[in-house]
């Protein structure tokens, strides 16, 4: 969802600690949804929650939550909590290790194993192949890695009769271009990237036209070097105004 507004607060240590999200309400700005985060001292994400608020037109309730757990700096486990419109969900996530790698994830709804995620490594010790099993046994979705010089080049994700290929382009190190290609050859989404990761401009596939849309991102910068504007352009016509404050903690 497109919201009005996004107000982000990070704690001294740079961890994103509240998002606000803002809707237009009759003419007026009101808040849609509050997110609060906890950090542990070892600068991990402890707990999240979320709040639906909806500019006090409905009552208020807690639309997620999600709690971590971590042992010896690894997590082992991860409970979230999700509100709907007519039913609630309780997950359970597993992860399990060896030898300081991550092998298996186990996930479990309402008390019963719903699928298992097994991952294969490389002689690297990079994560080669991904694999979820139904609880019935049978294989669903495969994620392969491809590397290049050590870094992630392709991935490759498939399910069913469906099949995606991602390429990551780097330039001197830098990831300057990402693709997705479905198996038919179709480019459903290209984005490139200018040295310091902003976004410079992405071409998606309009499934209502059956044709590629090309956006542009322009930017401006304050004396940090951080962008505080950008005007994104939707085939050559801008459609976007974005603006940022920033307000910086005193050394």
């Amino acid at each position: 969802e497109q919201f009005d507004s996004v107000y982000l607060k990070f704690d001294r240590r740079r961890n994103l600690i509240l998002r606000e999200n803002f809707l237009d309400y009759r003419g007026k700005l009101g808040l849609f949804d509050r997110t609060i985060l906890q950090i542990n001292p070892s600068n991990q994400l402890e707990k999240l929650e979320t709040t639906l608020i909806q500019n006090g037109e409905e009552p208020r309730k807690i639309s997620q939550r999600k709690k971590f757990y971590y042992l010896r700096n690894q997590l082992v486990r991860q409970d979230e909590f999700n509100s709907g419109r007519t039913s609630d969900q309780y997950w359970v996530t597993n992860y399990h290790y060896e030898k300081g790698n991550l092998i298996a994830k186990h996930f479990w709804m309402e008390d019963e194993l719903f699928s298992v995620d097994r991952l294969e490594y490389n002689l690297r010790n990079q994560i080669s192949k991904e694999t979820n099993f139904h609880n019935n046994g049978r294989s669903g979705k495969t994620v392969e890695y491809i590397y290049s010089d050590g870094v992630s080049t392709k991935k490759i994700t498939t399910s069913g009769n469906e099949k995606t290929i991602e390429s990551f382009i780097y330039n001197d190190g830098f990831l300057s271009g990402y693709e997705l290609i479905e198996k038919s050859g179709r480019l459903l989404e290209a984005k490139t990237y200018n040295r310091d990761g902003l976004i410079k401009s992405v071409k998606k596939f309009n499934h209502l036209s059956q044709s590629i849309d090309n956006y542009d991102f322009k930017y401006k910068k304050d004396r940090e070097n951080n962008w505080v504007f950008c005007e994104i352009s939707k085939n050559s016509l801008p459609v976007y105004l974005v603006k940022r404050k920033i307000n910086y903690f005193k050394n």
